[in-house]
């Protein structure tokens, strides 16, 4: 859910018109001054058109974007001045200005892409908020294969497999996540909502109930998945604990065991009672966090002066079992989630849809 600010402040000067009627001994007004500032980067000399976003001015060619999407095309034919300006203050340097309600990042952001050309997408190593920006933009004005691509580049951050999510990329800020999730319902994107939601049950309350500003933008969740965080991050710290007790059972048996007098097995059931009473003290809702580095500090080759050991032969064994839960915790994502309730809604809408084809064509038999 994102608040738009107003395009241009009440508070900002308009463009005045040159006085007439001045006596000729009188000096010529100061040329009235542009109620916008130019974009440093995207204010084209020979532009036609400006663009204004904020109170900043993108000067850009009409006939180009109109190329690029349809509703800039039909923007550009139905343009009219905002209501309580005159026509001759909506033209400057003699490019019509055009008002959007986007923020000046998002403008500038797609202008970016548009200029560097579609194929070198992948070259261009844009920052999350880039992606974003140009995901809401495209699907805005209809640009679909700009959409397509950034969807996927959304993926390297917040993938829809548990492989990708190892090797994911990281946000800028943690908070991201909540323009992610409000991207994914925006463009209908179901596959990476398991991740960002996930990743939104990692913040604090304050986080979740603040949102993000970006670029004089709030972003907020809806009140559906603010709800799904609140009780997702619970049923986290309760899924965490029971992770726990399948990586270190009490009672860890391993036929390959170097070390003698059960010692790996001890040290198991000791790591058992330490994370239980650290999971009841903090409530850890983190259920990807690898687990690798913990147990390989018990390896004495690693770790000398450590009190409880464990053999090579344990260390591997305990990070493959480590490593499976979290994989099959992955799956659980949507249930934890209460994500499977949207597919589930889906379906029966859909089902709804076949019932009422059905009924229809029935009536048209039964009127034949």
């Amino acid at each position: 859910m994102t608040t738009h600010p107003r395009s241009q402040s009440p508070d900002e000067p308009l463009r005045k018109r040159l006085r007439t009627g001045s006596p000729p001994s009188e000096p010529a007004p100061a040329e009235p001054k542009e109620a916008f500032s130019r974009d440093g980067i995207f204010w084209l000399d020979d532009g036609n058109v400006i663009l204004l976003a904020q109170g900043v001015g993108f000067r850009v060619y009409k006939g180009w974007l109109s190329s690029q999407s349809e509703v800039f095309r039909d923007m550009f034919n139905l343009a009219k001045p905002a209501p309580g300006l005159s026509q001759e203050s909506e033209v400057v340097d003699g490019c019509p200005v055009v008002h959007v309600t986007d923020t000046a990042a998002e403008v500038r952001s797609l202008l970016g892409v548009l200029f560097s050309g579609r194929q070198y997408i992948c070259r261009l190593k844009l920052k999350l908020n880039d992606i974003t920006n140009c995901v809401r933009m495209a699907h805005k004005y209809g640009i679909q294969d700009l959409l397509d691509d950034f969807l996927e580049e959304l993926k390297s951050y917040f993938p829809d497999n548990f492989d990708a999510w190892e090797n994911r990329l990281s946000c800028d800020q943690a908070a991201d996540a909540i323009t992610v999730v409000n991207i994914a319902r925006l463009t209908d994107t179901p596959s990476i909502l398991p991740a960002a939601l996930y990743s939104c049950c990692l913040l604090d309350g304050e986080e979740l109930l603040q949102g993000r500003v970006c670029d004089g933008v709030t972003e907020s969740l809806s009140s559906e998945d603010l709800a799904r965080c609140i009780d997702g991050k619970a049923k986290l710290c309760t899924r965490q604990m029971r992770a726990c007790f399948e990586i270190f059972p009490r009672f860890f048996k391993n036929t390959h065991c170097k070390m003698s007098d059960k010692q790996c097995t001890k040290t198991v059931a000791h790591i058992h009672v330490e994370q239980m009473v650290d999971d009841l003290r903090c409530g850890d809702a983190d259920i990807f966090d690898p687990w690798d580095q913990f147990i390989e500090a018990y390896d004495p080759e690693k770790k000398p002066d450590t009190d409880w050991k464990l053999c090579s032969s344990c260390v591997s064994a305990l990070c493959k079992k480590e490593k499976s839960v979290r994989k099959r915790m992955w799956s659980e994502l949507p249930q934890l989630l209460c994500l499977d309730e949207d597919s589930a809604d889906e379906d029966n809408a859909e089902e709804g849809n076949e019932d009422e084809g059905d009924a229809e064509k029935g009536s048209q038999v039964e009127a034949d």
